[in-house]
């Protein structure tokens, strides 16, 4: 995303990622954590504010945390809310942070694969860079984009849910067009080639050649276990 977006998006991040209005979140997260134990080494990729990384804390305590988020707003707010514990990596991901972690049991992509790359080749090289990180049984957790954003629809959906918000109209007004630009950023990213959005037949395809499976689907929400 562009880093303009991410300046004033991190502001409003959980506000419009209400849990209320997006329960899906969090029973993504809860596919995850049923699938840790006690040391089991999780990487969270894109996890934006850390809001919904916390909620799997909350769940699974134990686990060993890196968290890798790119944007300085973001990370800032993240560092917040995360244990001191957390290994904290302000970068994008790429071969040479992954090369320098442990292996892990779980890398969690909770709507932020598409942006990695625009190109097909470069995620075929990071899931053979994620097996090279994990061993037999380990996972990849991804909660995948259902597609571009109808702004109108979106837009009727947030007001009409103004009140679970718990914001006025005029906060309302205030943020949305932090949200428009963010919506069309993602739209234009997608259109562009420069987002790649995947559907159960290309996550196969990226994932399966590398040595994963997938072992859950639900709607948009897919798991990849290592064999």
């Amino acid at each position: 995303m562009n880093p303009n977006c991410y300046n004033d998006y991190a502001k409003v991040f959980d506000l419009y990622s209400n849990v209320h209005l997006f329960p899906q979140n969090l029973r993504f997260i809860d596919v995850a954590a049923a699938l840790l134990g006690p040391g089991d080494r999780v990487t969270d990729v894109g996890g934006g504010t850390g809001m919904f990384t916390a909620e799997l804390l909350v769940r699974v305590p134990w686990v060993d945390l890196t968290f890798v988020e790119p944007s300085p707003p973001m990370m800032e707010i993240a560092a917040t809310r995360l244990p001191l514990s957390a290994n904290l990596v302000h970068a994008p991901l790429d071969g040479a942070l992954l090369a320098e972690l442990p292996e892990q049991k779980m890398f969690l992509f909770q709507r932020s694969l598409y942006s990695l790359f625009g190109e097909m080749d470069r995620y075929r090289e990071l899931a053979r860079e994620l097996a090279a990180r994990t061993s037999t049984g380990a996972h990849v957790a991804i909660y995948e984009m259902p597609g571009p954003y109808d702004m109108e629809l979106a837009w009727g959906y947030y007001s009409e849910n103004r009140e679970v918000l718990g914001i006025s109209e005029e906060v309302l007004l205030e943020t949305w067009p932090v949200m428009q630009a963010v919506f069309r950023e993602f739209n234009d990213g997608v259109a562009e080639g420069r987002y790649t959005l995947f559907d159960r037949s290309s996550l196969d395809e990226v994932f399966g050649g590398a040595g994963f499976d997938c072992s859950y689907e639900d709607g948009m929400t897919f798991v990849y276990t290592r064999t």
